[in-house]
C-alpha cells in the first residue's frame, strides 16, 4: 500500500504534469494517483515500454513520456474539502449516515492546506480558489468567513486530487505533437506573411491580430475538451512573419512600385499607375476599343482674356482652375487625358472599367459648373476676372491605350467619339450654353437626369445630324422654373420642326431675354416666318 507521490515542476517552477509510474526493483510501479484511480475503477494499470499507461480502456495522453498533463478543471475551489476536526466530532457523535452520504464510492485524500508547506505553483495559478473546508459539516459549526485570500499556489493535496480526477473522468490534457504544433505555427505565419504581402502594413497588422484573436478563441474552445493548442509559438511565428515580410516589401519588393509612383504620379492618373502595377509590367504601345464617355472643356474667350494678365497671375489662375476641375473629374472616376492650354480632355470608362461612365461624366460636368461658379464668387484669384467654360460630352466606342512612338507615348483616347465631344464643346459657343451632350450620352444615362433638347446639328466631319441636349440637373432635383422652361422650349421646338415659325417665335420669345438658345431660335423663327424655306 505504499506508493510514490513525487511531483516535478518544469523549469519555470510551474507544476503541469504528474508522473504515472516509478521504477522499483527494476519494474514499473504506479504512482499514488494512478493506484488510487485503478482501485476506484477496479482495473489494472498497464504500462508499455515507453512509459505509456492504459487504464480501464483509457489511453492516457502522452505529452511528455510517463506523465499525465493535468487538467485543472477543478482545484481548491472544486474538490470537496472537509474539516478533519468536524469528521472526528462526527465520529464521536456516531453519525454513520453522514460518512456514507459523503464518502461512499469516493477516492479520499488526507492532507494539509496550511500556508507554510507543500504548496505548489500550477498551471491554474491565475484562477485558484479559496482553500477552505467548504463541504457540508456534520457536527461542528462552519468557521467564520473572512481572512482568506486567493493565492497563486495551491496545497499539494489538490494536485494529487486533480490527477486522480483526470484519470477517472478521462479528461487529462491532450497536447499536439511537435509536428502538429509546428504545422499550426507555420500555417498562422503563412497567414500573417500573406497579409503582409497583399495588404498595406497597417491593414496586414490588423489582419494578423484578427487571425491571432480567432485562433486564440478557437484554442480556448478546444481546451474545453482538454485539447491544449499552443499559443506562444504561433503568436511569435505570426509576429516574425509579419515583421520580416513587411521589411522585405519595404526594402525590396515595393521599391520599384514606389519609384513608379513617384516617377509617374504627376503625369498619370492614380488608376493608370495602379493598372500598371497590377499588370507587373511597364507601359507598352497598344490599345483596345472600349465604350467610353469623353469629356471636353474649354474656357470661353481665353485668348483675349489671358492678354490682360501678367504671366504669374495667369499661371496662378490656371493652376487654381485646372486643379479644381481635375479633382472633380477624378473624384467621379474620370481620367484626365491631357491639358491643351486651358482645355481639359478627360475620359470616363477607361482605364478603369465603369459601366456607368456616361452618368459619371454628366455628374462631373454639373459639378464643374457649380464649382466654377463658386470660384468666381469666392476665390480671390477669380474676383474681377470671372471665368466661363464650355463642356462637351459624347459616349461611344473609342480607341484607348498607350499611343505614340516607340520611345515616347501617352495613355490617351482617340476616335470619332473624341472628335464629336470636341465639336459639342465648340457648339456651346453657338447656342450660348454651358454643357452640351450627344444623344448617345443621354440614352446611356437613362432617366438619371433632367434634360433639355437644344437642337439637331451637323458638326464638321459628319454628314449625319446629331441631337444635342443640355443637362439641367439630376432627376428630381430640377427647380420648378427649369421644368417650366424645359417644357416651353420643347413645345416651341416642336412648332419649329413642324414649320409653324410664327408659333415657334412666340414660344421662344417668352423667355428669350435671359436664355441664349431661346433668343437665337426666336430670331431664326422670325426670319423664317418672314421668308419661309422651301419644301425641301
Amino acid at each position: 500500500n505504499i506508493r510514490s507521490l513525487n511531483a516535478y515542476s518544469d523549469a519555470d517552477d510551474v507544476l503541469r504534469r504528474m508522473p504515472l509510474s516509478f521504477v522499483v526493483d527494476g519494474r514499473p510501479q504506479a504512482s499514488m494517483a494512478v493506484e488510487l484511480a485503478a482501485r476506484a475503477l477496479g482495473a489494472e494499470p498497464v504500462f508499455d515500454a515507453a512509459g505509456g499507461l492504459a487504464l480501464g480502456g483509457y489511453r492516457v495522453p502522452e505529452g511528455v513520456p510517463n506523465t499525465v498533463t493535468l487538467n485543472f478543471d477543478g482545484g481548491a475551489d472544486d474538490v470537496p474539502t472537509y474539516s478533519l476536526a468536524d469528521l472526528h466530532a462526527c465520529l464521536a457523535k456516531g453519525d454513520a449516515d453522514y460518512f456514507r452520504r459523503q464518502f461512499a464510492g469516493k477516492v479520499v485524500l488526507l492532507g494539509t492546506v496550511t500556508d507554510t508547506d507543500d504548496r505548489r505553483i500550477t498551471a491554474k495559478r491565475w484562477a485558484t480558489g479559496l482553500e477552505r473546508a467548504a463541504a457540508p459539516r456534520c457536527a461542528l459549526p462552519p468557521p467564520a468567513a473572512g481572512g482568506q485570500v486567493r493565492r497563486q499556489t495551491v496545497a499539494g493535496v489538490y494536485v494529487h486530487a486533480t490527477a486522480v480526477n483526470n484519470l477517472l473522468r478521462r479528461e487529462a490534457v491532450r497536447l499536439p505533437g511537435r509536428a502538429a504544433a509546428a504545422a499550426v505555427a507555420v500555417g498562422l505565419a503563412a497567414v500573417a506573411g500573406s497579409a503582409a504581402l497583399l495588404l498595406a502594413p497597417w491593414a496586414a497588422a490588423l489582419a494578423a491580430l484578427g487571425s491571432a484573436a480567432v485562433y486564440a478563441a478557437g484554442a480556448v474552445y478546444a481546451f474545453r475538451d482538454a485539447l491544449a493548442l499552443p499559443l506562444l509559438e504561433p503568436a511569435l511565428a505570426m509576429a516574425a512573419a509579419l515583421v520580416l515580410t513587411i521589411a522585405w516589401r519595404v526594402v525590396v519588393a515595393d521599391r520599384d512600385r514606389r519609384f513608379l509612383r513617384r516617377s509617374f504620379g504627376l503625369y498619370l492618373s492614380p488608376r493608370v499607375i495602379e493598372q500598371m502595377l497590377q499588370a507587373e509590367r511597364l507601359p507598352a504601345l497598344g490599345g483596345e476599343q472600349r465604350e467610353v464617355t469623353v469629356f471636353f472643356s474649354d474656357i470661353a474667350g481665353f485668348s483675349s482674356f489671358s492678354e490682360t494678365l501678367s504671366p504669374p497671375e495667369l499661371v496662378a489662375l490656371m493652376n487654381a482652375y485646372l486643379s479644381a476641375m481635375t479633382d472633380i473629374v477624378e473624384a467621379h472616376g474620370g481620367y484626365v487625358d491631357k491639358y491643351i492650354g486651358d482645355a481639359i480632355v478627360a475620359v470616363f470608362g477607361a482605364p478603369a472599367d465603369d459601366p456607368d461612365h456616361a452618368r459619371s461624366a454628366v455628374r462631373a460636368a454639373l459639378a464643374c459648373r457649380e464649382r466654377l461658379a463658386q470660384l468666381n464668387r469666392d476665390d480671390a484669384a477669380f474676383r474681377g476676372r470671372p471665368l466661363h467654360h464650355r463642356i462637351g460630352l459624347n459616349s461611344g466606342p473609342a480607341l484607348v491605350g498607350n499611343i505614340g512612338s516607340r520611345r515616347r507615348f501617352n495613355y490617351t483616347v482617340m476616335g470619332d467619339a473624341v472628335n464629336l465631344a470636341s465639336r459639342l464643346e465648340g457648339a456651346n459657343k453657338f447656342f450660348g450654353t454651358d454643357i452640351l451632350a450627344s444623344e448617345a450620352t443621354v440614352a446611356s444615362c437613362g432617366e438619371t437626369f433632367a434634360w433639355r433638347e437644344i437642337d439637331a446639328i451637323r458638326v464638321k466631319g459628319r454628314t449625319q445630324a446629331v441631337q444635342v441636349f443640355e443637362p439641367l440637373a439630376a432627376a428630381g432635383a430640377e427647380t420648378a422654373e427649369q421644368t417650366a422652361r424645359g417644357a416651353a422650349y420643347a413645345e416651341a421646338l416642336a412648332a419649329w420642326r413642324a414649320r409653324d415659325f410664327g408659333a415657334a417665335a412666340a414660344g421662344f420669345a417668352r423667355f428669350a431675354d435671359d436664355d441664349a438658345p431661346a433668343a437665337q431660335f426666336a430670331q431664326r423663327a422670325r426670319e423664317l416666318a418672314a421668308q419661309p424655306p422651301g419644301a425641301d
